[in-house]
């Protein structure tokens, strides 16, 4: 049953791929392109690099070829290194092109992500907003879930730089969904996100807990003295001081005092102590504004004038509103709006009269601007999520209608296919058959010639050889010696014949009851050696075969007896690709090849073994022994 069923599949295999192109091996490309790419990743200089990845570009033979798109990834890359970003955005485009041509939905997939990464060194964040969500679109079609999680934290980060807090919240938390454990930046990026969305949506409690998340993932010591700082931020908002100040103070010690790192954390350590106990601390935070004023660290020196407001603004309003202005400045030339209207609301506290109305009206024009702009963004992203959902309806419909026409132009095509291979069905089901039913004849014939000699066995043993024993009482007192010898001879022959031909167990006794059989043959001067019996399953191996393998046995080592002279016999035992391996051996006189085959033991080993679609190969010699290898499929 086994040999039918791996016939069928071959069938079965024979049948499918005839509707199927058959897939070559890719072979290792040694055309002149991939010499002149791999030869461009090996050269440092840039612009070398660049005219080779051109060189290696224009070579290619075809547009299908899916080493131009990795020639085009890595022109991108090393344009964006140059900052020749007009360049990037040509093959980016490039790219989607021939994407879009090829229906190459994962090229296309990674192109929206690489334009996306360019408008982002560019600032252009609407940009990377559209071009990063068509990427997790695609990167979602094709089920890749960690590049979808990735494009969508890269989607709220750009929102997050646009004001749409909420949906940078939403994407940032559904990227969480998609991005493997061990993804730990990613996991830590989109972790960060909710963390400063949910604190510029006034959640702090959350905010907390996102951030305590995102160190989970960090690796470097910079980032998780930010993280620190953020938790600890988090902390000062919901008015816990010390519970702030508690985790800024051991990452002090963590710094460097000259590292822009170090002036973060100890300008709000300060802070704090300020806000929670009135503490003087104006000279701590004068001398962190110096130090930032000497490194240039401009967002630093936001925190800085606005702390240093603060605290003098019930003491000295003069000093305080110096620091306002600057502040002012300060964010106006960071680019900071949301900096600048903290500016301007402590300049209207301070200010009298018309510079307080100037401050007052430059106010309420900049929160209307941020305020439209957060909604333009908002309404953007729905805009670009409705004309993309739009796109992949239109896509589905064609893509629909397509299927529609090639199922109709191919309905007559098909049922001729269904025919023929319906034809080939009846034809090979028939040869199966065929080969099935002449199995089973074999298999019936030597289970038949099993069951003959068993009964001729049966009949010798019970019949012949016990009336020669009645003969042999009878006549024992009045027979001659030679006689009784003769016929003591025949008795003994007539109980080997039956024990040669006795039936065989089939079940667990099998193994026991074949070693028995062939230890019994070895007469007292010959040593047996058996190995590998024991590792055989034998519950695998079909009934017919383990009765020509017994019988042949059998014969060797009857054999043996009567022609090797043989003082040492090995049998050894093993299981390979699904062959069964019997090796014989002796160190008895041998046969020459002339004289192997003269009687009819060979011939009968021979006819058995090749019966079951075995093999038997003799190695001898005259006076060197005889070898036997058996070999039967299993």
């Amino acid at each position: 049953m086994i040999k039918a069923r791996h016939l069928l599949f071959f069938v079965v295999f024979i049948i499918v791929s005839c509707s199927k192109r058959s897939s070559q091996d890719q072979e290792i490309r040694q055309d002149y392109s991939y010499q002149i790419f791999n030869k461009a990743k090996q050269e440092t200089d840039i612009n070398k690099k660049l005219d080779l990845l051109a060189l290696a570009a224009k070579k290619i033979q075809s547009e299908k070829d899916t080493l131009l798109f990795e020639i085009i990834d890595y022109q991108i890359y090393y344009h964006n290194i140059q900052k020749a970003h007009d360049s990037s955005l040509y093959y980016a485009n490039l790219m989607i092109n021939n994407a879009q041509k090829l229906k190459d939905t994962a090229s296309l997939a990674k192109a929206y992500y690489r334009k996306g990464r360019i408008f982002l060194y560019l600032d252009k964040h609407e940009q990377v907003l559209r071009n990063m969500y068509k990427s997790q679109s695609l990167f979602k079609k094709l089920g890749d879930s960690s590049n979808i999680g990735r494009r969508l934290v890269e989607l709220a980060n750009a929102q997050d730089r646009l004001g749409d807090f909420t949906g940078s919240h939403s994407n940032a938390t559904e990227a969480l969904k998609f991005l493997p454990h061990t993804d730990s930046t990613f996991k830590a990026t989109a972790h960060s996100i909710i963390a400063i969305t949910s604190s510029k949506l006034t959640d702090y409690n959350a905010s907390i807990k996102e951030n305590s998340e995102a160190l989970k993932y960090i690796t470097t010591r910079r980032d998780s003295l930010i993280i620190i700082n953020n938790i600890a931020i988090n902390y000062k908002r919901i008015g816990d001081y010390k519970k702030s100040n508690e985790l800024l103070s051991p990452a002090i010690k963590r710094t460097e005092k000259s590292s822009k790192i170090h002036h973060l954390l100890a300008d709000n350590f300060y802070y704090n102590q300020f806000l929670d106990s009135g503490k003087n601390v104006a000279r701590d935070l004068e001398k962190i504004a110096k130090m930032r004023e000497d490194l240039d660290d401009i967002e630093g020196l936001i925190n800085s004038y606005y702390h240093l407001s603060s605290i003098y603004q019930e003491t000295n309003p003069g000093i305080s509103k110096k620091f306002a202005e600057k502040y002012l400045a300060t964010a106006r030339k960071f680019g900071n709006p949301t900096a600048e209207l903290e500016a301007l609301k402590l300049l209207i506290i301070l200010e009298e009269g018309e510079r307080r109305s100037k401050y007052a009206s430059a106010y309420f024009k900049i929160n209307d601007s941020i305020n439209l702009a957060r909604t333009k963004i908002k309404n953007v992203f729905a805009k670009i999520k409705y004309d993309e959902e739009q796109k992949l309806k239109e896509i589905d419909q064609l893509q629909a209608e397509s299927v529609k026409q090639q199922l109709e132009s191919e309905k007559l095509k098909n049922q001729t296919i269904i025919l023929s291979l319906g034809g080939m069905l009846i034809l090979v089901s028939g040869g199966f058959g065929f080969y099935y039913l002449r199995q089973r004849h074999k298999r019936e014939k030597i289970l038949e010639a099993h069951r003959t000699e068993t009964r001729i066995s049966k009949k010798i043993h019970d019949e012949l050889a016990n009336d020669v024993y009645n003969v042999m009482s009878g006549i024992q007192d009045i027979a001659p010696n030679d006689t009784m010898d003769k016929l003591e001879n025949i008795y003994k022959r007539t109980r080997n014949i039956s024990r040669e031909n006795s039936s065989i167990p089939m079940g667990v006794n099998y193994l026991p009851h074949l070693v028995s059989t062939l230890s019994s043959s070895i007469s007292e001067n010959t040593r047996l050696i058996l190995r590998g019996e024991e590792t055989i399953n034998w519950n695998d191996i079909s009934p017919e075969k383990k009765i020509i393998l017994y019988r042949v046995l059998q014969e060797m080592m009857i054999n043996m007896n009567k022609h090797s002279q043989a003082s040492l016999v090995a049998i050894i035992f093993s299981e390979e690709k699904n062959l069964l391996k019997i090796q014989y051996s002796d160190n008895g006189i041998g046969v020459s090849n002339e004289n192997l085959r003269s009687g009819n033991g060979i011939q009968n080993m021979e006819n058995r073994i090749f019966s079951i679609k075995g093999k038997l190969n003799f190695e001898t010699e005259q006076d060197k022994g005889l070898k036997i290898l058996v070999q039967i499929p299993i």
